[in-house]
């Protein structure tokens, strides 16, 4: 679908305008003088010590507790729609796909890796169906835009997504949340903190949901999903300087896995709308267990920390669909255990003086089993031990040359191994086994200054790497009546990226104001595609490889402003170029046919995306009522590398519209909320193959709610 220009910046014009506008009246109101004239200022951790937002010199976005809860932000997916150049999905068995200025993974299998690192409490979560369980009684989410390979690491090429929750404190504190809405939503979430003595903290959490399925499937039977998510903080307090955390969680999810729905999409959400007749059944069930220890001592002007977790998964998922192959439905299902293992030992320095820095030691371990059948057994694979390991050296240091004037190297050292043992892959009855092992070494590096043009001005720049670890495709059988040649396991090395950026954040308005803008500029080489592997005689086979090369530059800007004595305007921008420059070997998902892909675009990046948001506070002689809009809007993208017309996201936008009621002195509220008033299709992860077609996974429809709270 083509927009002309009018139209197609009719978003960005408004949100000019609108900004504009308020930022006049905020400027003829600045001397108010009230606590909620400033904008706050938001502590992050994004370079492992804790620092102002503001003075950060990298592109991130911060989104505190209080503000997720506004925004109505209770999982990772619901952060595309609070910040610029970011694409977050999820399918079927709850994979969490994160593509950030163009740059991202779909291959959620054992084989693979994500290329934004997602964590909660700085633990990195190799596997991306366990982003689901992170979004409980959350202090913060940080978001780094561009590859933070020194501190964050492997499979951070796109940046990195941390969630932070909140931590025991030395006050009794308390509150419960219950949600009901449409589709039978019902939704509870409780904390407790209780500071037992002088040296011991507790909080704990848990969260409890159920909803129907978005998508219809009135062959199926049950159409129910549910969650339920537990924490427990230990807090050890021995003196002021000398800490011991230990974290405890687990979740389960059950219920139907979503089937997704054909593509191409054709009506909107609604009754008949999002609909599936080739599900006969889909179900499954997840658990996620974890254990985290963080250990921080400070001695003198330097401060340890030994931040360690172990991580276990278990996932059931099995289906019966109809296909072309099996007009009376196939069997299909899947079984994985896994468990990751992760120590990262740090020195760092204090704030004080003109060197800072931190230095560290990381150890990385995971093991994986999966056994899982398809089309009755067409197709049986057996994953046995597929493991990974990984440690790396690094440090970064910042040096002060003039009050003004700061300059950053980092460093990181890494080595990656992967192997697979007696995986074998069946097709008809045809088997071949991979029992290999491979291992790749890498450095990333960092280097920026940052110079403070007057006390609120900063401007910054930038140049690093980002590092993606390699992985494998299962050898493959020869199957005779199909045609098939065996292929052997095929090895893939990893993804490379060196990027550029110059950015600038500052102040305006006597702190009024605030806003972040940065152009960023990516040469990304040895890209892991889907691409078609050579196995002699003229034959090949399909796979993951080293089959692309891409250029990818852009610019993106955020901004905060209080307008006039009780409102608040938020918005943001994206624009975003990303193509393959080489990408020869690339192939129709749909077919199975090679095409040359070179000059498309990559997936999951529209060239624009804006924000836009308005919270206004009205004062009442017991409480206050607080309403807020945020809408977005983004401009059509690819969900395939060959383009075509099928995986087509067209252009949309989505508001969120919500009222609350804050009793006095914030004992209880109520809060009516509406999501995706244009009840737009937005398909934000799919999946396909030459034997079920195209299914995508849709955002939201439009949702209603109705919500209370209290804290004590």
């Amino acid at each position: 679908m083509h927009h002309n220009n009018a139209v197609r910046f009719r978003p960005i014009i408004l949100a000019a305008l609108i900004t504009a506008a308020f930022a006049a009246d905020a400027g003829a109101q600045q001397t108010a003088g009230t606590d909620r004239q400033e904008i706050q200022e938001v502590i992050v951790t994004a370079q492992k010590r804790p620092e102002a937002a503001s003075r950060t010199p990298v592109s991130l976005t911060a989104l505190s507790g209080d503000e997720l809860q506004k925004k109505g932000i209770q999982n990772a997916e619901d952060l595309t729609n609070a910040i610029p150049n970011v694409q977050i999905g999820t399918e079927g068995a709850g994979n969490t796909n994160i593509y950030i200025r163009g740059i991202g993974s779909n291959n959620t299998t054992e084989q693979g890796d994500p290329a934004a690192a997602f964590h909660i409490d700085g633990v990195y979560l190799a596997r991306p169906d366990q982003a689901r369980n992170a979004f409980l009684d959350v202090e913060r989410v940080e978001v780094l835009r561009g590859p933070q390979g020194t501190l964050y690491g492997r499979n951070a090429t796109a940046g990195a997504v941390n969630v932070i929750t909140n931590k025991p404190a030395e006050q009794f504190d308390a509150s419960a949340n219950l949600e009901v809405g449409n589709y039978n939503l019902r939704r509870a979430e409780a904390m407790v903190n209780v500071p037992v003595n002088q040296t011991l903290a507790l909080r704990a959490a848990v969260l409890a949901r159920s909803e129907d399925n978005y998508i219809d499937t009135p062959r199926a039977t049950g159409n129910r999903a549910s969650q339920k998510t537990a924490r427990l903080h230990a807090l050890f307090k021995f003196t002021p300087s000398s800490t011991w955390l230990v974290t405890l969680d687990g979740s389960r999810f059950e219920g139907p896995a979503s089937p997704g729905v054909p593509l191409p999409l054709t009506v909107r959400h609604g009754s008949g709308g999002q609909r599936n007749d080739t599900v006969l059944r889909a179900d499954g069930d997840s658990y996620y267990t974890g254990v985290t220890s963080e250990l921080n001592t400070a001695v003198d002007n330097l401060t340890f920390t030994w931040l360690a977790s172990t991580r276990n998964r278990r996932l059931d998922w099995r289906s019966r669909l109809i296909t072309p192959m099996a007009p009376n439905g196939s069997e299909n299902g899947s079984y994985t255990r896994s468990e990751q293992l992760s120590n990262e030992f740090r020195l760092s320095s204090s704030a004080n003086g003109p060197l800072r820095w931190v230095a560290g030691l990381y150890f990385f371990s995971e093991t994986q089993d999966t056994q899982g059948a398809f089309s009755d057994g067409f197709l049986d694979f057996d994953v046995n031990d597929a493991d990974a390991k990984s440690r790396a050296l690094f440090g970064q240091a910042t040096y002060t040359f003039t009050p003004a004037l700061r300059g950053t190297l980092g460093l990181r050292s890494t080595r990656d191994e992967k192997s697979c043992g007696d995986c074998v892959r069946s097709v008809a009855g045809f088997s071949a086994t991979t029992n290999e092992e491979r291992s790749w070494s890498h450095n990333d590096w960092k280097l920026g200054l940052d110079y403070d043009l007057d006390k609120n001005t900063m401007v910054y720049a930038v140049a690093g790497s980002g590092y993606k670890a390699g992985g494998y495709n299962l050898a493959a059988p020869a199957v005779p009546f199909l045609g098939q040649a065996a292929a052997p396991a095929h090895f893939y090395d990893p993804e490379q990226l060196l990027s550029i950026e110059a950015g600038i954040k500052g102040r305006i308005l006597g702190n009024r104001g605030r806003y972040t803008a940065a152009f960023f500029v990516y040469d990304y080489k040895d890209l892991q595609v889907s691409t078609l592997l050579p196995l002699g005689g003229g034959l090949t086979t399909g796979g993951v490889g080293n089959a692309a090369k891409a250029r990818v530059y852009g610019f993106e800007a955020e901004s905060r402003l209080r307008a006039g004595q009780n409102g608040t305007v938020t918005s943001s921008i994206g624009l975003t170029s990303a193509k393959y420059d080489t990408y020869t070997s690339c192939t129709d998902e749909l077919v199975g046919t090679r095409l040359d892909c070179s000059g498309n675009y990559l997936r999951n990046a529209p060239k624009v995306t804006v924000t836009l948001g308005y919270e206004h506070f009205i004062p009442l002689e017991r409480g206050e009522l607080v309403a807020r809009l945020d809408t977005r809007y983004s401009s059509k993208y690819y969900n395939d590398d060959a383009n075509s017309d099928v995986f087509i996201q067209d252009s949309y936008t989505r508001t969120n519209l919500s009222l609350r009621y804050d009793a006095p002195g914030g004992r209880w509220y109520a809060t009516a909320h509406a999501r995706n008033l244009e009840n737009n299709n937005v398909v934000n992860a799919r999946l396909s193959n030459t034997v079920f077609g195209a299914f995508g996974y849709t955002a939201s429809p439009r949702t209603v709610g109705l919500s209370v709270g209290a804290r004590y």
